[in-house]
């Protein structure tokens, strides 16, 4: 089975909520052999909140409690991205942080992090699973697999979606998971810069431009096969069946809801039927 993992839990749980109920009630649309366990993402104005700013008025604790409610009677985990590269140890006391993390109490919530410190924090209070973030990029097969080691999943970086030598080095390739539709350009020299721009962002509480972005931008679907990293859906077979992996994250937090919407028919829906429910779903998001 292939696990997906949708963005996001927040801006988009409506229309995510939306999609799944349709996954279940007309499965002759979808591919049978996936699957949509989890939505990821974080509340906003959260200091933790990483890889993509996200600063908009903040959640009341009953809104949060509604959200996870939500999820959990749709059958799916809420995942919280953590993943701000810039905290210390001496802001994990922050309230409205911990305001989210007791909303999740007793409930099935993981957690993706950047800094092992937030996990041990986490991990001790609440025993959230946790998963170790892409942005810690980290540069070889030995650092991943002590990363193993210690998370209950690891996020690949999305250079190596496509390296057999890398992935067959890897100690238990079934607990990574997969960006099969990362749009950064390969081996892109601004990456760490860009998530620490968008880190200092959170905590700032603000939104600035990241100006060194130069990716190749929408239409991944046309590139897929010629890409070193963006993955075909016969791409992810060959991962499942070959490592064992399951878990693929698409990538949508901050990007355009027609751009995700273009993954969501690309990974999910049967070709002869993106252009019907195409239609279908875009009027959705323009109403």
């Amino acid at each position: 089975m292939i696990r997906y993992s949708l963005p996001d839990f927040t801006v988009g749980l409506q229309y995510n909520l939306m999609f799944v109920q349709l996954m279940r009630s007309c499965p002759q649309f979808f591919f049978d052999d996936i699957t949509v366990s989890s939505l990821y993402g974080c509340f906003p104005s959260c200091i933790m909140n990483g890889g993509r700013t996200f600063v908009r008025d903040p959640y009341t604790y009953e809104q949060m409690v509604a959200t996870f409610d939500a999820l959990e009677d749709a059958g799916l985990t809420a995942r919280l991205t953590f993943t701000n590269m810039l905290v210390e140890p001496s802001q994990f006391s922050d309230e409205y942080f911990n305001m989210i993390l007791d909303a999740a109490n007793g409930r099935d919530v993981e957690v993706i992090v950047y800094l092992d410190e937030l996990a041990d924090y986490i991990k001790a209070r609440y025993g959230f699973k946790t998963t170790l973030s892409t942005t810690r990029q980290l540069p070889d097969v030995a650092s991943l697999n002590r990363m193993l080691e210690r998370y209950d999943m690891v996020v690949l970086d999305y250079n190596h979606n496509k390296d057999k030598a890398f992935l067959s080095a890897v100690t238990d390739p079934a607990r990574l998971e997969v960006m099969p539709n990362e749009l950064c350009n390969p081996g892109c020299p601004h990456r760490q810069r860009h998530y620490e721009h968008n880190s200092r962002n959170q905590l700032l509480n603000q939104v600035t431009p990241f100006r060194d972005c130069k990716h190749e931008g929408p239409g991944f679907t046309t590139r897929t096969q010629t890409s070193p990293t963006l993955l075909s859906n016969s791409d992810i077979r060959d991962l499942n069946c070959t490592y064992g992996i399951e878990n693929y994250k698409i990538v949508g937090r901050g990007v355009t809801s027609e751009l995700t919407l273009e993954s969501y028919l690309y990974y999910l829906v049967r070709p002869e039927h993106r252009s019907g429910l195409h239609q279908a779903l875009a009027a959705k998001l323009g109403q």
